[in-house]
């Protein structure tokens, strides 16, 4: 493998352009902080609102129609008395 030999001139460019690809690699490692940093406060807000729609059976929640009881309806004529 041959041994590269630069000028001070090459070495002082070289040193330019690694120090500008540096700080393009920090901008960028910033940039993606930001929109992750802003995907973790999006998705801690939806799991908020989704726990705050939850309704809890104990709270009451909506009734539901005999047809879907786990019991079944109720027996024919059982409360027809009229």
């Amino acid at each position: 493998m041959p041994h590269l030999q630069f000028t001070p001139e090459q070495t002082e460019a070289l040193r330019r352009h690694l120090e500008r690809a540096a700080a393009m690699w920090r901008q960028l490692a910033e940039a993606f902080r930001e929109i992750a940093r802003g995907l973790a406060r999006t998705a801690m807000a939806v799991a908020d609102f989704v726990q705050r729609q939850a309704v809890s059976p104990a709270a009451g929640g909506t009734r539901r129609p005999a047809w879907m009881s786990p019991y079944g309806p109720p027996p024919r004529g059982r409360h027809r008395r009229h």
